[in-house]
């Protein structure tokens, strides 16, 4: 893995997206993974460009502090199919797990994620899709304060997603807890 050319155009794409997110989910991954079995390099490359998509979303509308409209709202629904085009483009020989990943880390188990409805994940796409929750919900956002690790952990395990992964996560980031948001 550490031969892909694509790690000059990674900066670039993660300072749009949200490094410092896109960080946390990597390093969440990486330290939940060995509990699932899945290599931990790939699980943090996978965390790292879980979003690259965003790159297609105006800046304006991720910063948005207010309701997206129905069409900015498809714009950012749009993004794990735009990741994964663009991963295809720079890294043709990319592990088929690590696209389905970037491409489904929206899908939920109830079949109301997106961009498919998938009703099952593999569990390096539920590891990325739990990791992506989890951070998400302890940073703060324009429109909410940043929960607390409990508080986040009760939201999880409410959302409808492998509970073995969502335990993983749990126990990876009481272990991260020294790091800056997980």
């Amino acid at each position: 893995m550490h031969d892909i050319t694509l790690w000059p155009s990674v900066g670039g794409v993660l300072e749009a997206c949200g490094r410092e997110h896109a960080l946390d989910v990597a390093h969440l991954a990486r330290r939940a993974a060995p509990a699932l079995r899945i290599d931990p390099e790939l699980a943090y490359v996978a965390g790292l460009l879980h979003d690259v998509g965003k790159i297609s979303v105006p800046l304006d509308i991720l910063g948005a502090e207010r309701a997206l409209s129905v069409s900015e709202w498809t714009l950012v629904r749009a993004h794990p199919v735009e990741g994964e085009g663009l991963i295809r483009k720079w890294w043709p020989d990319a592990p088929a797990s690590l696209l389905h990943a970037v491409r489904h880390h929206h899908e939920r188990l109830d079949g109301q994620g997106y961009p498919d409805q998938l009703r099952s994940l593999p569990d390096l796409t539920a590891l990325i899709a739990v990791a992506d929750v989890y951070v998400a919900l302890r940073e703060a956002r324009p429109y909410r304060v940043s929960r607390s690790a409990q508080e986040s952990a009760e939201i999880l395990r409410g959302e409808p997603l492998p509970a073995h992964v969502i335990s993983a996560v749990l126990d990876a980031a009481v272990l991260c807890s020294a790091s800056r948001v997980v």
